[in-house]
């Protein structure tokens, strides 16, 4: 993610003469190198004091806002504190009476972390709506919950034709990334990921239908839901549940021991060696250099030497990563991560046939540590550069669909897949005994692409057989007229969801960096219209990133102190004024009667390259430099995907409104893409989904789904360079509070 970006803005540090220095002249459409401005200390303020804060040292003011007095600084406590505090610093502080469990505490510092979520507005809320699950009932026994979606039920399901085919479907397209989803992008492709799930099994920790997570020994649990009872009996891959032991450091080591039985789709069986092959392979640089993320294993011991080794062999090994035996292995946890409060989720392993990343290598323990063998590594250097062939093996076979050449784990296999067509077909895996999620009675899926404007056509037609997730007020209600009447052909299952749909800010450039235009824009979106004339009153709104039915809202609901942005073009002008959105593009006093765009005076490490290069996708404004100071105008430049329905609101709703716009000196410019481009290419600049290297891309709506009881966004607000360059920091965002130098100044 915004690797481009990153390497410009290295290279302009380099460059650089003298940073503070500006330069008069006459407004121009050049960007004088020699003005920008680039941070080079990125400390951050968990890093330095997060280990020395408890729960009880921290004061709330009266907007919600969190701090904490440590050696005598008082810190603001910014988004990446918050995050991480949320998950590594629930211990109960020693003679509390106020917090009794680590779940209380763990609470309070979600209440913060939601506060300060809804104080700088990195994403509009637009709605929160009820999925409707509608299929063909032909299908028996397809429930589904937030976290229990068709991709998951369907394993459990029926059908009462013997021939037993299913066609299911998304409205993203199929890439063929089925191995790893989520490989070379922030975030997986909804199809993608529904197609790996199926194919994948035998993970070491499952999640039930209330999004709870269990260690798989085979056990049985009962899950209530709408009122009825289920059993689920998982998979046994655990013999026996995990050891833990933890050392005088404070690691915390996982031994887990599977059963021996268990088979690839080829047959072949399933060791320990298979478990931790994931692991070690996305903590390499040959996977660094592949595409893929590097950083999987930075929660164990020996990671930082072992990710450091580009040779590989027994004198490069993993010391928390043991291979102990066919059937065993075990993981030690650093001291760093151990207070997790999810911690049992690090002895989560999936495993992984050993010709998808290891093909001609080989995974060993001497005694000491898991290694990889050299062929692994092997390399040629040509005019200065290295590579290494094992990347372009893997990034093969990251879309290498055939189950002949790379057995699967799942109850099914990809059988075939059609990249012209975007269809998969999917048939049983022969050789799985059945999970959680069901046996795959169902021989045959089917994975299609569904077209928005037509779905509805696909599902009574027969094209597909579910219709998953069904929103918006028109296709609600046409939905469920098909489930009407003795005659009715198809039945529906519903539950509120465990999400919502946002218009999502670009926050670490232009205009949509500053919490003052962030603020300004959902003061300008009558949200509770929005949400009745887009779910036609099946849905509501929320003020932040969460799930009313989730345990954490429940527990803090009656004292959360959250800003609901009551539609007001008045707050929209105060915050804007307050941020410095007070001049116009001669650098001279904002005059609302005359003046159409708003413009910001730059200082500081405003004065990005991005910034200074700042334009609007029309060309009609642009950040203009007058007697050696720089203007950036009042210019939001939107993405909205299409076909969707909340687009097309949108821009009646925002970007053409008077309220929005003219009102307040706000200049909003739309261009129309299809979710994969406008999410992978402008949203988080990635080139290979279109992105020129040029920054503009200021907003993009799409939807956000909480897959699990699992509420962690550590590392998802990020200042550390590495990481955010690899993806983590998944709003673009960096919070001014996070920065240790602004403390130490």
């Amino acid at each position: 993610m915004k690797k481009v970006k990153l390497l410009v803005a290295m290279l302009l540090v380099l460059i650089m003469a003298v940073p503070f220095v500006l330069t008069a002249c006459k407004p121009s459409g050049q960007v004088d190198l020699n003005d920008v401005v680039e941070r080079t200390d990125y400390t951050s303020v968990y890093d330095k004091i997060g280990s020395k804060v408890t729960i009880d040292m921290v004061e709330e003011d009266s907007k919600g806002l969190a701090y904490a007095t440590v050696d005598g600084v008082k810190y603001e406590l910014g988004m990446d504190f918050l995050s991480m505090a949320m998950v590594y610093n629930t211990s109960v502080p020693e003679g509390s009476e106020e917090y009794e469990t680590k779940e209380d505490v763990y609470n309070e510092w979600w209440k913060l972390y939601i506060q300060r979520w809804n104080m700088l507005v990195p994403e509009v809320p637009l709605y929160s709506n009820i999925y409707y699950d509608v299929y063909n009932k032909e299908i028996e026994g397809l429930v589904t919950t937030p976290y229990w979606t068709p991709s998951t039920a369907i394993v459990g399901a029926t059908t009462k034709d013997s021939a037993g085919v299913v066609n299911m479907g998304d409205v993203t397209d199929l890439s063929g990334s089925f191995r790893n989803s989520s490989f070379g992008k922030a975030a997986p492709g909804a199809a993608d990921l529904a197609v790996q799930e199926l194919t994948s099994g035998y993970s070491t920790l499952y999640t039930d239908m209330n999004g709870a997570f269990h260690f798989a020994d085979g056990s049985t649990i009962t899950n209530e839901v709408a009122g009825k009872q289920y059993q689920l009996k998982s998979a046994a891959v655990l013999a026996k549940a995990p050891e833990t032991s933890t050392d005088a450091e404070g690691n915390i080591t996982y031994k887990l021991t599977i059963n021996s039985g268990l088979k690839f789709s080829d047959g072949s069986a399933i060791t320990a060696k298979n478990y931790v092959a994931s692991v070690l392979a996305y903590s390499t640089k040959v996977m660094e250099a592949a595409g893929g993320s590097a950083s999987s294993g930075m929660y164990y011991v020996g990671y930082e030497k072992f990710n450091a080794n580009v040779t590989g062999g027994a004198s490069a090994v993993f010391s928390g990563i043991r291979l102990l035996s066919d059937t065993e292995f075990s993981v030690t946890i650093s001291k760093d991560y151990a207070n997790y409060y999810y911690v049992d989720t690090y002895a989560s392993f999936s495993p992984v046939h050993m010709d998808m990343y290891f093909k001609g290598a080989d995974i060993k323990d001497d005694g000491n540590g898991c290694y990889i063998t050299e062929p692994f590594y092997a390399s040629s250097e040509k005019d200065g550069i290295k590579t290494y062939a094992m990347a372009e093996v893997i990034k093969s076979n990251i879309n290498n669909t055939d189950a002949s050449a790379i057995p699967y784990s799942g109850p099914y296999v990809v059988s075939k897949y059609d990249a012209s067509t975007k269809t998969a077909t999917l048939t049983k895996n022969e050789y799985y005994t059945g999970d959680h999620r069901g046996s795959a009675a169902i021989q045959t899926i089917t994975y299609n692409k569904i077209v928005s404007e037509t779905q509805l056509d696909q599902l009574k037609q027969g094209e597909i057989d579910i219709l998953a997730g069904v929103t918006g007020a028109t296709d609600t209600e046409a939905a469920l007229a098909l489930t009407k009447g003795a005659d009715a052909k198809f039945a529906e299952t519903h539950y509120d969801r465990a999400g919502y749909g946002k218009l999502a800010f670009v926050s670490d450039f232009g205009p949509t960096m500053f919490k003052e235009v962030r603020q300004a824009v959902i003061y300008t979106i009558n949200r509770e219209k929005f949400a009745t004339d887009f779910t036609g009153g099946h849905g509501a709104v929320v003020h932040g990133p969460y799930y009313t039915g989730s345990a954490q809202y429940q527990a803090v609901k009656d004292e959360i102190k959250l800003s609901t942005y009551n539609l007001s073009a008045e707050s929209a002008i105060k915050v804007l004024e307050e941020g410095g959105w007070i001049y116009n593009g001669e650098g001279k006093e904002f005059d609302a009667s005359k003046d159409a765009v708003r413009y910001k005076k730059l200082s500081g490490y405003e004065l990005s390259y991005d910034n200074l290069n700042f334009a609007s996708t029309d060309n009609k404004y642009k950040t203009v430099k007058i007697d050696g100071e720089y203007y950036m105008p009042l210019v939001i430049n939107w993405t909205g995907t299409q076909p969707n329905e909340v687009t097309d609101l949108l821009i009646t709703a925002w970007q053409t409104s008077k309220t929005a716009t003219s009102d307040i000196g706000m200049y909003i410019t739309y261009k129309s893409g299809e979710l994969d481009t406008a999410l992978y290419g402008d949203y988080y600049q990635m080139a290979e989904s279109g992105f020129n290297g040029t920054a503009r891309c200021g907003a993009v709506n799409f939807a956000t789904g909480f897959t699990s009881s699992i509420y962690d966004y550590s590392f998802n607000w990020t200042i550390n360079p590495d990481l955010y360059a690899q993806g983590y920091n998944m709003n673009m965002f960096m919070d001014e509070a996070d920065f240790f130098s602004n403390y130490s100044k």
